[in-house]
């Protein structure tokens, strides 16, 4: 099971006194008291360390956290006010160096196996960057019972907004605006954007994200609909399908917002491609393989407009298929990119890991 990373949890002890300003690499303490001037390290693979005053350097194998992509530095410093040691992967020519005597993990799109699990006998916490588990295996943490840890509605208003972007671009041609202006406003006549009020968009996918994009989309005028197996529509606050394929012919756009697991993989494939209606526009801000990329590429000629930000496989191959579409909108799975969300994400995994070694 995936726990939230915040939540009730009492506010963290941020050791007043002691203003942080923390990269792996490049450690600036500004202290506040003198009592402080002898704090955590920050341990670097293969580097040894960059400690605050005085403090004992710490090798990779010594870190009580190791984060295997870069986060926000104000969550490094969180760490390291709160006494715990760093090891960060990135700075490392494998990014797994550190995982075996860490005590807790901070991943983003770094992929662990059960090995390596198995491999980290001092572990006891894995904490996600972000929302998606599909690159942790969750089951042997379970059974190791070590708890894995989210970022719920950190990125929800990023992939929310990025949702938007890539929907009204499509929906306005933005591209080929572009093109037509910087060529002499040749082909302008050949323009065909559509209004999105009045659209009928069905959402898959109802946590932060889906609930921060049905309000936008309601902003547009575009009227929304839920695909959802358990909720109401009294509490959704949305007319709510229970039958997929049979709301697909009425979906003008489809917006998908699913983790990846066994009942979501390959959910939209040919059939499905094939049962929305002419000039339909899809959005998949979600998991990659909750499309069949194969039967998209084919569906294409279709459709009114594909946004994707992410893919089957990551990161995507230049020469994939789905890159030569002409109707298709890419970006590199990175919606929630962005300096209030990354920091949001951060602290909320920063956090959770504080809080599992009860620092």
């Amino acid at each position: 099971m995936v726990g939230m990373a915040m939540g009730d949890q009492r506010p963290v002890d941020r050791r007043p006194g002691v203003d942080v300003k923390i990269a792996c690499g490049a450690i600036k303490p500004v202290l506040g008291d003198a009592q402080n001037a002898h704090g955590p390290t920050i341990a670097r693979p293969g580097a040894g360390a960059i400690a605050f005053g005085a403090a004992a350097a710490h090798s990779a194998s010594m870190a009580d956290v190791h984060v295997t992509e870069p986060i926000h530095p104000d969550a490094l410093a969180l760490l390291a006010a709160a006494g715990l040691s760093v090891s960060c992967g990135w700075e490392d020519s494998d990014p797994a160096a550190g995982l075996a005597a860490a005590r807790a993990w901070i991943l983003r799109t770094f992929v662990v196996s059960p090995a390596m699990i198995a491999g980290a006998p001092a572990l006891q916490a894995i904490c996600k960057h972000g929302v998606g588990t599909d690159n942790i295996p969750v089951a042997e943490a379970e059974r190791r019972g070590i708890p894995v840890f989210n970022t719920p509605g950190a990125n929800a208003n990023a992939v929310a907004e990025h949702t938007m972007m890539l929907l009204l671009a499509l929906a306005r041609q933005a591209v080929a605006m572009d093109r037509v202006a910087r060529t002499g406003f040749q082909g302008v006549e050949r323009l065909a954007p559509v209004e999105l009020s009045g659209r009928r968009m069905l959402i898959a996918g109802f946590g932060p994200i889906g609930q921060r994009v049905a309000h936008l989309a309601r902003a547009f005028g575009i009227e929304v609909t839920l695909w959802h197996r358990r909720l109401s529509a009294e509490d959704a606050g949305l007319p709510v399908v229970r039958d997929l394929r049979a709301a697909l012919p009425a979906a003008q756009i489809l917006s998908l917002h699913l983790p990846l697991n066994e009942g979501t993989r390959g959910l939209i494939g040919a059939a499905e491609l094939a049962a929305l209606p002419e000039g339909a526009i899809l959005i998949n801000t979600g998991r990659g393989g909750v499309v069949d990329e194969a039967a998209l590429v084919a569906a294409a000629p279709r459709l009114g407009g594909i946004g994707l930000d992410v893919f089957e496989t990551e990161p995507a191959r230049p020469t994939d298929p789905l890159f030569a579409l002409p109707n298709a909108l890419v970006s590199p799975h990175a919606a929630a990119r962005g300096d209030q969300s990354f920091r949001r994400m951060g602290m909320m995994a920063a956090e959770a890991a504080i809080r599992a070694l009860g620092a």
